[in-house]
């Protein structure tokens, strides 16, 4: 196996940023070791590489980790790098420290022991001259990149020989150490020749020198908010290009000159934001980066918009929705049938004063059902669809409030009528077919608002035998009585905010119950249930898990009142638990593994529950009798 000898001592003499994308073939020298966020999907390698002379670091990119942990890729392997990026890092009292960002790269095999005598050095060179590029030693020439495979960014200029900013580049702005800070209204037009551009999906906290050219797809509201120890306020877009999206946020000091610079569904050029690991909290996007505008950050219209797409879905059928866990994030392209008017609650156990707004829909797709969709704060206000029209959801959040519902959170968008094909499709089938078609609901999968999924109905006996649940979710149903209802803990302290149910913790010395999600402090929790009851049928028994909604159809009563009759009134209590046991229900049941301490196990949860029907019940039965007969 052959390295590109000569190589990394001329990659070391780049420009800092400069984006290769001539192939360089150089082999591990050392072991591979982790850094970064490690979390699940965030994990990086980095290690040194030898081209034989000289050595290098090099940071694996993300595609490759699964190779590493199977050992495919580790010391002694030859990777012929297809595109790179070429980085140094400032070092006090020492030369810049050089490094390479690998974008895309191939295994060309495993060698035995390091090839050639490389030196232990990562330090960038002085630049080269240019003559001195093209006389190399003839030993050298064994791999001879073209003279333009390495794009340097222009030369940044001495302050005082810049134009001023209204006629000069965008490029010599981007350079510039004190960037023009533009006032409020639109961003200026961008004039001159495009720059050198980035892709988004290769854009990483270590590369500091790019300039992205992408459309802002979502632009949300300016938020404010207000803790013991900081207060100001926020705004955020989405940025796509036809590599992929990212998130920018813009904080206090920036929000002004900012936000009447970036309008919806128009292109920019933008360039010097920080990158940093994503908060997924607060994002819907496929992206383990996000951005943050600052002072230094330069944004230009761009009137040149070919190639960069209008907006990136992955829709997900109303069907489907069962394959998705509560809280999942899913892009849904529907027809309203249905609008409701606004409506405006309190929240539950929160500051009487603050009121927050919602309009319920009701929207169907091809698959066949028809889900209850909620629209919150400026959406349900603003919301002015009307009925059969098409609506491209993305970000929706998942509930499992009777079988399944949609939320559309203040990190999502919609968008109405959208000119995408899978639009006009639907649309079509809506006038032709979907407009007097009958749909099912999520409601009906119990047993109780229509005809139950009586064909995946299991026996307790059937469900341990078939081992249900493992890395992906199973449901199905069974049909059994409860015997024994496990009431040492029957809920938890919840957050009140609507739209979270994490647990909260009280501040003994205020009183106070603290959502460490939420940032937010409440007089009192909203308790939520959890707890297990043991379902028996003929065949055997099981234990099951009940969330809030089943609690209270089981219960009788919200979690709140439970834990005041336990506190105050326990016969109460006893006799509201009496009546639960001893009946049959039909249970919807999820089961999947979880590992808590490094121990497995199979939890079934219980989706949701309806009285028996029993007439439907025998029906089923005579059905399969007739079957066993035949």
């Amino acid at each position: 196996m052959e390295l590109s000898t000569g190589e990394i001592s001329r990659i070391k003499t780049l420009e800092n940023g400069t984006q290769v994308s001539t192939p360089l073939t150089i082999q591990i020298i050392s072991n591979i070791q982790p850094f970064g966020n490690q979390t699940a999907g965030a994990l990086r390698y980095r290690c040194m590489a030898s081209d034989g002379e000289q050595s290098i670091v090099m940071v694996l990119p993300m595609h490759l980790t699964p190779l590493v942990d199977e050992q495919k890729i580790c010391r002694f392997t030859v990777l012929k790098i297809v595109r790179f990026n070429f980085t140094k890092k400032a070092r006090p009292n020492e030369a810049p420290m050089a490094f390479i960002i690998v974008s895309d790269a191939e295994i060309v095999g495993t060698a035995t022991e390091k090839l050639g005598n490389p030196e232990k050095s990562g330090a960038a060179q002085q630049p080269y001259q240019q003559q001195s590029f093209q006389q190399a030693p003839a030993q050298q020439q064994s791999y001879q990149p073209p003279q333009q495979s390495f794009q340097q960014a222009p030369p940044q200029q001495p302050r005082q020989q810049q134009q001023p900013h209204g006629n000069s580049s965008f490029m010599s702005r981007v350079g510039d150490t004190k960037p023009n800070v533009y006032g409020g209204g639109m961003a200026p037009v961008h004039t001159g020749s495009a720059p050198i551009l980035h892709p988004i999906k290769d854009l990483n906290p270590y590369h500091s020198r790019w300039t992205i050219r992408a459309r802002v797809t979502q632009k949300t509201g300016i938020k404010s908010w207000n803790k013991p120890n900081s207060q100001g306020r926020l705004f955020s877009v989405n940025l796509l290009d036809d590599s992929g999206e990212i998130r920018a946020t813009t904080f206090t000091q920036q929000v002004d000159r900012l936000f009447p610079m970036l309008e919806a569904g128009k292109v920019y050029y933008i360039s010097n934001a920080q990158v940093k690991m994503a908060r997924q909290q607060f994002s819907t996007l496929n992206n383990q980066y996000e951005l943050t505008f600052d002072d230094s950050t330069v944004i230009e219209q761009c009137q040149e918009t070919t190639g960069v797409p209008q907006e990136q879905y992955e829709f997900v059928p109303l069907a489907n929705l069962m394959k998705h866990d509560k809280g999942a994030i899913v892009d849904v392209l529907c027809v309203v049938r249905g609008v409701e008017d606004v409506v405006e609650i309190t929240p539950r156990n929160g500051p009487t004063d603050r009121k927050m707004v919602k309009r319920d829909l009701s929207v169907v797709d091809k698959s066949g059902y028809q889900v209850r969709a909620t629209v919150w704060g400026d959406d349900a206000r603003d919301f002015k669809v009307p009925a059969d029209a098409i609506v491209a959801f993305k970000g929706m959040r998942v509930g499992d409030f009777g079988g399944r519902t949609l939320s559309l959170p203040s990190i999502g968008s919609l968008t109405a009528n959208p000119d995408i094909p899978e639009a006009h499709m639907l649309r079509g089938w809506y006038d032709s077919a979907g407009r007097n078609a009958s749909f099912q609901t999520y409601e009906s999968m119990g047993g109780g608002g229509g005809e139950a999924r009586t064909d995946q109905i299991k026996t307790m006996a059937v469900v341990r035998d078939e081992n249900v649940g493992g890395d992906r979710a199973e449901y199905f149903s069974v049909k059994g009585t409860i015997v024994f209802v496990r009431s040492t803990t029957l809920a938890y302290p919840g957050c009140a905010s609507p739209d979270c149910s994490k647990k909260v913790i009280e501040d003994a010395s205020t009183g106070q119950w603290r959502c460490e999600k939420c940032e937010r402090s409440f007089a009192s929790p909203e308790y939520r249930y959890i707890f297990s009851v043991n379902v028996s049928d003929e065949t055997g028994q099981n234990w099951l898990q009940c969330f809030n909604e089943v609690g209270e159809q089981l219960l009788g009563c919200s979690a709140n009142e439970m834990i005041r009759l336990q506190q105050t009134d326990e016969a109460a209590f006893n006799q509201r638990i009496a009546d639960a046991t001893f009946q049959e229900f039909l249970f919807r049941c999820r089961a999947k593994s979880e590992t808590f301490n490094d121990n497995t196990r199979v939890r079934i949860s219980v989706v949701t529950m309806a009285k028996v029907d029993y007439v439907a019940e025998a029906h089923r039965l005579n059905k399969l009798i007739e079957a066993f007969s035949m």
